[in-house]
């Protein structure tokens, strides 16, 4: 190991500046740590080189093999796609990853290479960071959850939670800082406790504590409703022990002396989780009520849990085996399935479903065991054993009885399937099946026997489109240019385009007609310019009637906004100015207010315009955006302004001002944008 770094510090003097051989060692420290390579180190030495540039590329290929150069060229490929601006790079990106999965090793130094860009990038600060944090959150930490590497995901969550959930961060912070001397404290009372009671039963171990990691507290508070106090893992103790014998050992001695709390039991040993990991977890009641959770473990299992069960095969090139094999791919699956990816935002929540504890036990009739989540159904089962056996599945026998394709399995069951060589999915099955597995490849199968007749729907809806605006595109179905526009959107023939708007990936709207038919569309943009500056060199504010007086100088509050059509009253300040409020702002309804000052008012029916903020949340921000410019075109709603905001909750967000003649208009523009199913919230701010 010393010999290959004594190599690559030499290169690297030669091919990197400062800033980029600092970044290097980094990704080499992460990676050393469990894959003690030459070809790891090599490559994640490497993962910075500017490979465009030929005296770069030649140094490489005069000190390495040719495949080094291979490697790199696909990790450079992978760093030139952007997350997650459109579909169509969401798919380039997976299509690569997919590449990977034969060469894991790529897929570590990646995840590694990630990590170390989004530590640099909140040492320097700036916006690239919440980009950053996006892209870490919902792709690649979910990518490390499922191959294991707890090391690697758990800094990018810790990371991209300050960074994308700032004023819930900060809060959560405030509230463990509070705590964390007390707990500190308790934990390591209870350590020694526990270490000189399994001491006694000669159990030799080591034992480490932590208090829980905050975003592990976010999520759980958002998932389960809790409240901080109620969070049972809070403190959590880990118990290092010799062998799998000693852990079970460890187990009854902690379950003899101490009360367990049911139902937070899981071997995780015996029926390790979909991802490799292997652990005891325990959570009891100390004697003056405090709860800690205990994990205890093996050092192998540790080692796993840190870095990941795949982590021991890349060692050697070439290792093979039916676990290996079997591994790689349900990881090529994850990678594969359009219900994770079409909606990235959903990705950590479905991969946690997935990961979940609760799990049944089922058996093939050769008495092979199969782990599920519980609720699998026969279906289910099917598609675990064989993707072929899934698609022809047509009845089941469950402990030898006939039972139909919709029964809930149990722990302990026995299940022989019954087939039909001529037997197709069912789209029914999608709302009976459990495991995210057969979901995948039911919609798998339907999105290739089907694919010619969305072809034909979104070829419909197309020509719909196209007639009702037909007179504006007329004489602007220019195809050269038509196909040179969709290439700019990552579509190819006319035929991606037709599924795509079958599949609601593209929405047959206005907004996509400008975008295929700029020219067309030319003299409208134009003239909405001309439009917007004639209205700001003359803004209409909207008349207001004080205690029936008209002509009267007000101004709207600033507080709540209030907007044309809404129940208004009028506020007498300290320097005798009218502002006026909404009836049901808080300002108003303060203690300290002098109601003497409070007067009543109303709008007069006067034309006026008004500005108007608010904030849309949504699956995908290019979506939000489309569906903005379309219902304001249509609602006759300007847009002054839009800019991106943090995430929230997982969801894309969008501010946009806009300007609206009341509330009512408004109101209809916010009813009609929350009718579309990728938009989760609109907040007016």
């Amino acid at each position: 190991m010393r010999e290959i770094k004594e190599k690559l510090d030499a290169i690297g003097a030669e091919i990197y500046n400062a800033d980029e051989l600092r970044f290097a060692n980094e990704v080499y420290s992460e990676i050393v740590r469990f894959n003690p390579y030459d070809r790891a180190l090599t490559l994640s030495f490497l993962v910075k080189a500017n490979i465009d540039k030929p005296e770069i590329r030649k140094k490489i290929e005069n000190e390495f093999d040719s495949g080094i150069i291979r490697d790199l060229e696909l990790l450079d490929r992978i760093s030139k796609v952007s997350f997650p601006e459109t579909t169509r790079q969401i798919m380039n990106l997976r299509e690569m990853f997919i590449k990977l999965t034969d060469d894991i090793i790529l897929i570590f130094i990646k995840l590694a290479e990630r990590l170390v860009a989004l530590k640099e990038s909140e040492k320097q600060g700036g916006p690239a960071t919440v980009s950053l944090s996006e892209e870490c959150l919902y792709l690649y930490s979910p990518i490390a959850h499922r191959l294991g590497i707890s090391r690697i995901y758990q800094q990018m969550e810790d990371i991209s939670f300050k960074h994308l959930y700032p004023d819930e961060f900060k809060r959560l912070n405030k509230a463990i800082e509070k705590k964390r001397e007390q707990l500190e404290r308790k934990l390591t009372m209870m350590s020694a406790t526990l270490k000189d009671t399994l001491g006694k039963s000669n159990i030799e171990c080591k034992i480490y504590s932590r208090v829980k990691r905050l975003y592990s507290i976010y999520r759980k508070i958002e998932r389960q409703g809790v409240k901080l106090d109620e969070i049972y893992d809070l403190m959590a103790l880990r118990v290092i022990t010799t062998s799998p014998e000693n852990c079970y050992l460890t187990l009854g001695v902690v379950h003899r002396n101490w009360i367990p709390i049911e139902k937070r039991f899981r071997d995780w040993i015996t029926f390790p989780k979909a991802n490799g990991y292997r652990s005891i977890q325990t959570t009891i009641n100390s004697r003056n009520g405090d709860k800690y959770e205990i994990q205890i473990r093996t050092e192998e299992m540790h080692r796993e849990a840190e870095y990941g069960s795949a982590a021991h095969w890349a060692y050697k090139e070439g290792v093979q085996g039916l676990d290996k094999d079997q591994w790689l791919n349900r990881l090529k699956e994850f990678l594969e399935n359009d219900e994770y990816f079409e909606n990235p935002h959903e990705l950590y929540e479905l991969l946690k479903s997935e990961m979940k504890s609760d799990y049944i036990h089922v058996l093939t009739p050769k008495g092979d065991i199969r782990s599920m989540p519980e609720g699998s159904t026969p279906i289910d089962f099917a598609f675990s054993v064989h993707t072929d056996l899934g698609y022809k599945v047509t009845g089941a026998r469950i402990n030898g009885k006939f039972a139909k394709l919709t029964s809930e399995l149990k722990s302990g069951d026995v299940v022989d399937i019954i087939s039909n060589k001529n037997g197709t999915p069912s789209r029914d099955w999608l709302d009976i099946v459990k495991t995210t597995r057969a979901r995948s490849k039911i919609l798998r199968w339907f999105k290739k026997h089907e694919r010619e007749i969305l072809e034909s729907e979104g070829r419909k809806k197309w020509d719909k489109l196209k007639k009702r605006y037909a007179k504006r595109i007329e004489g602007f179905e220019d195809e050269k240019k038509l196909k040179s526009n969709l290439g700019k959107m990552g579509i190819s023939t006319y035929e991606d385009l037709y599924f795509n708007i079958a599949n609601n990936d593209l929405k047959p709207s206005l907004s996509l007609l400008k975008k295929l038919f700029p020219a067309a569309f030319k003299k409208e943009v134009e003239e909405q310019k001309k439009q917007f500056i004639t209205r700001h060199s003359d803004r209409r504010s909207p008349k207001i009637e004080v205690e029936g007086l008209k002509g009267i100088e007000t101004s709207l509050a600033k507080c709540c906004h209030p907007i044309k059509g809404e129940p208004i009253i009028a506020y007498v300040t300290k320097r005798s100015e009218i502002k006026i409020h909404r009836q049901t702002c808080n300002f108003i309804k303060g203690a300290n207010i002098d109601t003497s000052n409070i007067k009543s008012a109303k709008w007069l029916e006067t034309e006026s315009i008004q500005s108007a903020q608010v904030k849309i949340y949504g699956y995908d921000y290019n979506k939000i955006f489309e569906i903005l410019a379309d219902e304001a075109s249509d609602k006759k709603v300007s847009i002054t302004a839009t800019r991106r905001v943090p995430a929230l909750d997982g969801y894309a967000g969008l501010y946009a001002e806009l300007e609206v003649k009341d509330i009512a208009q408004l109101r209809g523009f916010i009813t009609k944008v929350l009718s579309y199913k990728e938009i989760e919230n609109v907040k007016l701010v």
